[in-house]
C-alpha cells in the first residue's frame, strides 16, 4: 500500500438491493457440472436491503486486502468469511487488482432462506460499490461475469427489472418491464437449502422443452397480473409436499390472486394481485406469529447506488 493511498480521505458508497421472485421456473436438464439449466422469468421487487460500503485505504498488495462487515439485525445473515460479501471482495480483488481497507454495512429487510436472492443481491451490490470506489469502470456485462462466479441470481441483480434468464439463470434476456400488480409475499418459518430441492427433483431422461416465447410473454404482460400469465414452478414437485403448511399456503393464495407460486425454492410464497382487488384485509389473512409478510410493487431496476 503506497503512502499516498493511505493518506486518502476514506470514501463511501450506499447502495440499494432489491429482492427478486420468479414469476416462471422451469427446470429442463442436469448440466455436466452439477447445475441445472433453467428456464425463469426473473422480476425485482420493492423490498430492500441496504448495503454501505466504506474504502478506508486502497493498495495493489492483496495483503491490504481488509475487511470489517457489520449486519443489521445481527442475525439476518452471517458475519464472517461465509457472507457473499466477503466473497464478493476477495473476486473483485482478484479480477482487478484492487484491494484495500473495507468496511461493509449490511442492513438487512430480505429474509435468509426466503427464495428472493437477497445473499446475491447484497453480492452485486458490493461488486457495484467497489467497482464506483476503486474507479476500475467495469461495464454491467463485465460485472455479470463477475458476478456469475458468486452465484447464479447475481447477474440478474446488476440488471434487475423483469428477464428472461437461461442456462443456469445467468443469461438473461430483457423483457418488457412489468409496471402493474400488488405482490404480496408471505414466508413462513422456516428455511429451504436450494441445493437439497434441486438434487430430490426427478427429471427423467426427457429434455424439457422451454416454455418461453418472448413474443408471447410480451403480450401477457400487456395485461399482467391475469389467469393468463403461463408461468409455475417446477421445484413445488419437491418443495410442497414436503411442507404442507406451503401447499396450503400456494392453494389458498391461487383462490384470491390471479398468480400464485412459490419463488425460487422458497421458503416464500408470492402471490400477485391486480390493483382494483387489492385490499388490505387480504394481508391480514395471512398474519401469523413469526411469518414474514410484505406488500410490494414491481422494481424497474437492480441494485442502485443512491448515496455517494
Amino acid at each position: 500500500m503506497s503512502g499516498n493511498d493511505a493518506q486518502r480521505p476514506a470514501r463511501r458508497v450506499v447502495v440499494r438491493a432489491p429482492a427478486k421472485v420468479n414469476l416462471h421456473l422451469e427446470v429442463l436438464r442436469q448440466r455436466p457440472d452439477g447445475y441445472h439449466d433453467i428456464e425463469t422469468v426473473f422480476q425485482a421487487v420493492s423490498l430492500f436491503d441496504t448495503v454501505t460500503v466504506t474504502l478506508r485505504a486502497t493498495g495493489d498488495d492483496p495483503a491490504a486486502q481488509r475487511l470489517r462487515l457489520r449486519v443489521d439485525p445481527v442475525d439476518a445473515a452471517p458475519d464472517g468469511v461465509d457472507n457473499i460479501c466477503w466473497q464478493a471482495v476477495r473476486l473483485f480483488g482478484h479480477a482487478t487488482g484492487r484491494h484495500g481497507e473495507l468496511e461493509i454495512d449490511l442492513h438487512k429487510e430480505i429474509p435468509a432462506g426466503a427464495g428472493l436472492g437477497g445473499g446475491s443481491a447484497d453480492a452485486a451490490a458490493v461488486l457495484v460499490a467497489l467497482n464506483r470506489l476503486h474507479d476500475t469502470r467495469l461495464d454491467a456485462k463485465e460485472l455479470e461475469q463477475l458476478g456469475e462466479q458468486l452465484g447464479s441470481d447475481v447477474p440478474f441483480f446488476i440488471r434487475g427489472g423483469t428477464q428472461v434468464g437461461r442456462g443456469r439463470g445467468t443469461r438473461l434476456t430483457p423483457l418488457t418491464g412489468i409496471r402493474s400488480g400488488v405482490f404480496l409475499l408471505v414466508k413462513p418459518p422456516l428455511s429451504i437449502e436450494t441445493a437439497r430441492i434441486y438434487g430430490q427433483l426427478k427429471i427423467g431422461l426427457t429434455v424439457r422443452g422451454p416454455k418461453c416465447n418472448l413474443r408471447h410473454i410480451k403480450a401477457l404482460i400487456a395485461r399482467f397480473p391475469s389467469s393468463s400469465w403461463f408461468g409455475f414452478n417446477r421445484l413445488e414437485e419437491v418443495v410442497l409436499p414436503a411442507h404442507p403448511v406451503l401447499q396450503r399456503l400456494v392453494l389458498r393464495l391461487r383462490e384470491l390472486a390471479p398468480i400464485a407460486m412459490l419463488t425460487g425454492s422458497g421458503a416464500a410464497v408470492v402471490g400477485v394481485f391486480e390493483e382494483q382487488i387489492w385490499t388490505a384485509q387480504i394481508r391480514d389473512e395471512f398474519e401469523a406469529p413469526d411469518w414474514f409478510i410484505r406488500v410490494v410493487g414491481p422494481h424497474p431496476a437492480g441494485v442502485e447506488i443512491t448515496e455517494e
